[in-house]
């Protein structure tokens, strides 16, 4: 059986072709301030994935989420602070203490900076950003940049024509890849300044790491979403089956917990066919990680210039992984979901899957599209303590060449800000990106419907780490995985190969 990419055409997804590039061509010279430019390949769009094909290969799925959020009340949680686990290469950061220089244009004569914003249907939320942002400072005008088809190739034609943008969305993926080429301006000696009147430690540990490349920080976050666990109580109520949550209540929620579970919530025909599966996996790299994270795993050394795949606690995780497709069958395999629905969907929104991780703004992905229930899980205790969650994200950057980079900085620390984070959240697009924010999302967010699971992710949550060459990696592992999926391959020897390919793409050129 052949896999298929699974397309959840909601509003709150879009999707984005992605072609793979070596850092040897990720560089075009450039004339002016800017002196080199990545050619990377990301359409920097949000996507879900299951079990993909050697041809297609699933695009970054950041936090970008375009369904309700409703009013609704809810149990405030105390604020608490933890950092996220990260690795050296980017997060060694320490709040900056250098000041740097006045800003040249003081704000006080007029200007007007270019926005490149995420997507054309996500800028319809953002906007509303721009009124609290003129009332905060009337001397800047921002003049948002249709993205197109595909933002990131726009911006790299802007700056190849030597006409960039003040500032630009950038999907954390490309973070890397354009902070090498020098296309993106270092933010320490703003965030130096500013720190402390921006409330710099309130944002979430793991939410900065969505702009932080070698130590250095190049912009701030604009979204950080958890990978969120997601189940169906109607379908446990069914089978009689505690509710993840209550299991993590005892600290019964574990992977082995997991395996029962989806056994006993898939159904069968008297044929053997599958009439319901009890979990649903994806399978592109960034589903890769929470699972080889809890099995004591990475997938980079602490330089990000060794691969770590072919490791026992990775191939372990990957092992787990394709024993949900091959072994136990809980799992549905390429497109089986759709087909058994016969809709257009091939997760939970098919209506024939009782649990699975979504990439969905907190559970935006079905808030007020489905009919059915929905409750979020806490992430299940693999070997390793304590539970590391993962979290995806994207942030906005000052681009090298700016007319305006100071007056550019004012918008981007804005879009950080705690005005900013109500605005994200009464949208639907990401849940809180602040610890302050929580006590907002946990009263007025109506989805899910237990949101103190989501702000007990974010708290300690790590962002995807991005490398310079991930495009292509992505590319490498789909096609090698996919016949471990199907059964065809063993995990060990697929990550080798893995490995094999990936390292010397990891090296400086």
């Amino acid at each position: 059986m052949g896999m298929q990419l699974v397309r959840d055409q909601v509003p709150c997804f879009r999707w984005r072709g992605q072609s793979a590039i070596t850092r040897r061509n990720a560089l075009i010279a450039l004339g002016g301030a800017v002196a080199s430019v990545a050619v990377a390949a990301c359409g920097g769009s949000p996507a879900a994935t299951t079990t993909t094909s050697s041809t297609e290969q699933a695009t970054a799925p950041t936090a970008g989420t375009a369904s309700a959020a409703g009013a609704a009340t809810g149990t405030s949680l105390a604020t608490t602070s933890a950092s996220a686990t990260t690795t050296a290469s980017t997060s060694a950061v320490t709040t900056p203490t250098t000041a740097p220089a006045p800003a040249t244009n003081g704000q006080a004569t007029p200007v007007s900076i270019e926005y490149l914003y995420q997507a054309d249907d996500l800028w319809e939320k953002d906007k509303l950003m721009l009124e609290p942002f003129k009332a905060k400072q009337p001397d800047i005008t921002v003049s948002p940049l249709s993205a197109g088809s595909n933002q990131l190739e726009k911006l790299r034609t802007l700056i190849a024509g030597g006409n960039p943008p003040d500032t630009a969305w950038l999907n954390i993926i490309n973070v890397p890849v354009m902070a090498e080429a020098g296309a993106l301006m270092p933010a320490d000696a703003w965030l130096a300044r500013d720190w402390k009147a921006m409330e710099g430690d309130d944002v979430y540990a793991g939410a900065w790491d969505a702009v932080t490349w070698k130590g250095k920080r190049y912009g701030t976050p604009l979204e950080a979403n958890p990978f969120l666990p997601v189940f169906r109580p109607d379908f446990f109520d069914s089978a009689s089956d505690p509710y993840p949550t209550a299991l993590a209540d005892k600290g019964q929620w574990t992977w082995d917990m997991v395996v029962e579970t989806a056994a006993k919530l898939t159904k069968r025909s008297t044929g053997g066919s599958a009439t319901q599966f009890g979990i649903q996996l994806r399978t592109d790299p960034y589903s890769l990680l929470h699972w080889i994270w809890n099995n004591g795993g990475d997938m980079w050394d602490a330089d990000r210039t060794t691969c770590l795949l072919n490791q026992p606690p990775a191939v372990e995780a990957i092992q787990f992984m394709q024993d949900f497709f091959v072994k136990s069958r809980a799992a549905p395999l390429g497109d089986e979901a759709q087909k058994l629905s016969g809709g257009k969907y091939n997760n939970m929104l098919s209506g024939v899957i009782a649990f699975e991780w979504q990439y969905s703004g907190g559970g935006s992905l079905m808030g007020g599209v489905v009919k059915f229930p929905f409750m979020a899980a806490p992430e299940p205790k693999g070997k390793v303590s304590p539970i590391q969650p993962h979290m995806n994200g994207s942030g906005n950057s000052v681009i090298t060449g700016a007319k305006h980079p100071d007056a550019a900085w004012e918008w981007v620390k804005f879009i950080a800000g705690k005005e900013a984070d109500v605005v994200m959240m009464q949208t639907g697009r990401t849940p809180p990106r602040r610890k302050s924010g929580e006590a907002y999302y946990l009263k007025e967010v109506k989805y899910p419907p237990n949101p103190q699971v989501v702000t007990e992710m974010l708290r300690t949550a790590r962002m995807t780490p991005a490398v310079p060459a991930w495009n292509d990696f992505q590319k490498i592992l789909g096609q090698e995985l996919t016949p471990v999926w199907q059964g065809q391959r063993s995990p060990k020897d697929a990550l080798d190969e893995v490995v094999r390919q990936v390292n010397p793409l990891l090296k400086p050129h």
